[in-house]
């Protein structure tokens, strides 16, 4: 059965590797996993499926036939911690049953584990398949508290030592067992109340791994399904006291997960990575973000320059031609459209130099990097200008009149980061441009 897991791993692992990166161009805000925004990571899933046992006293070498399957509900409390990470608890519970060599073994259990979970292709292409899939692995130790009986497939009383370690070639006698003790674990074996008087279920640690597949429908709600082993550490859940092999059973189960958390925000695990998380390393390489950086400058100098009375008509002249040729560029954060400290630096500038003419009218012309929709982007654009203005009109006292406004949206690229994959700057793409306007 290990065998056959590790095949279906293999299986979804190629099938991960031949499917094609999400194309991060074309995310939306929302769809974007950046450190200190505000994710849901809390959900719940309850579902239910067949269970198999994996034990000495079957019939059966991979499922059970007929009437002898036995299903088991689960639930489980899980939390991402990021994109791919996340840990879940879970508890199942199961009825037992399996017969062989004239007898059989019934009962039933309680099993609760702790489970690390990793969302694969969040390793493999960086998000989400097609915005609606996540293939997961989950890893984790638990304790399975069990009750359990063998019986006579011939007459159903229970069995003692002797019925089966003395009659059976080649059984030896299990330690510390009398030939008269019931063979039962979590009822009285011997003396007043055997076999049927409950006592403290057995204990045994359960290392539960396996492998699942969600859907996401909304952000509310997911259904998916999981394989799960869970390998005990004992050969006891039969009460066949003297196997070679330990005990084990496998649970396949349809689930239905509710993520917790604010309607209009999106779980953590559904996110993709930003790759633009780096830029700022990049541009340290990256030529033609020196060359910008260098205009930048250029600008910031002409922006210097006012209108201060000289004696010589040239130096008037060359002022005059500076204003009139004045730019500027303001540079905004991913999906924002706060002025930063740097934005109020150069729009002081600006501010400077309009208001040393009244004449001098500019234009403003925002822009935004292609992630989003063209709708979404035209907004934030124009979100930006505002932002601007609001700056110049309330800290500078410069009159609305004297601007004129573009939104842009995604439309114009500086740096067109789709053609140029993997190079290009999204930075450069959120900005607003400052221009005179010459009539």
């Amino acid at each position: 059965m290990v065998k056959s897991f590790t095949f279906l791993v293999i299986v979804l692992g190629l099938t991960l590797s031949a499917i094609g990166q999400n194309n991060a161009g074309q995310l939306s805000e929302e769809q974007i996993y950046r450190r200190g925004n505000k994710y849901n990571n809390w959900s719940v899933t309850i579902g239910g499926g067949p269970i198999i046992y994996y034990v000495d006293v079957i019939d059966y070498t991979a499922m059970p036939s007929g009437d002898k399957w036995k299903f088991a509900p689960t639930i489980m409390v899980s939390k991402q911690f990021n994109r791919p990470w996340g840990i879940d608890f879970q508890w199942m519970m199961a009825d037992m049953y399996g017969e062989k060599n004239g007898r059989y073994f019934k009962g039933d259990l309680h099993d609760f584990t702790i489970n690390g979970t990793l969302n694969i292709n969040q390793l493999a292409i960086f998000g989400p398949i097609s915005d609606h899939w996540n293939i997961y692995a989950k890893l984790g130790i638990g304790l399975n508290y069990f009750r359990s009986r063998q019986h006579s497939l011939e007459d159903d009383r229970v069995l003692i030592v002797s019925d089966v370690y003395e009659t059976v070639a080649g059984y030896p006698t299990p330690h510390g067992w009398l030939p008269d003790d019931y063979l039962v674990l979590g009822y009285e074996r011997r003396g007043e109340g055997a076999p049927d008087e409950e006592t403290k279920r057995r204990s045994e640690v359960v290392i539960p791994f396996g492998i699942g597949v969600k859907y996401r429908i909304n952000k509310s709600f997911d259904v998916g399904t999981e394989i799960m082993m869970h390998h005990m550490n004992a050969d006891n859940l039969d009460v066949n006291l003297t196997g070679a092999d330990n005990d084990g059973y496998m649970l396949a189960s349809l689930n239905v997960t509710y993520k917790i958390g604010k309607k209009n925000k999106r779980h953590s695990s559904w996110t993709y990575k930003d790759f633009n998380i780096n830029y700022k390393r990049q541009r340290e390489d990256d030529p033609m973000a020196h060359k910008l950086d260098s205009l930048k400058r250029q600008i910031e100098l002409l922006a210097r320059v006012d209108s201060t009375k000289s004696d010589t008509s040239t130096i008037v002249t060359y002022s005059i031609e500076r204003k009139k040729n004045m730019s500027a560029s303001v540079f905004f954060d991913f999906d924002k459209s706060d002025i930063t400290q740097d934005a109020h630096m150069t729009l002081a500038k600006a501010a400077y130099v309009m208001s040393k003419d009244p004449t001098l009218r500019v234009k403003i012309v925002g822009y935004c990097d292609e992630r989003g929709s063209y709708e979404y982007n035209v907004k934030l654009s124009q979100r930006r200008c505002n932002a601007v203005i609001k700056v110049l009109a309330e800290e500078y006292s410069l009159d609305r009149d004297r601007f004129e406004v573009d939104y842009k949206g995604e439309t114009e690229l500086l740096s067109d980061t789709q053609k140029l994959a993997p190079r290009g700057l999204h930075l450069v793409n959120r900005r607003v441009d400052l221009f005179v306007i010459i009539e």
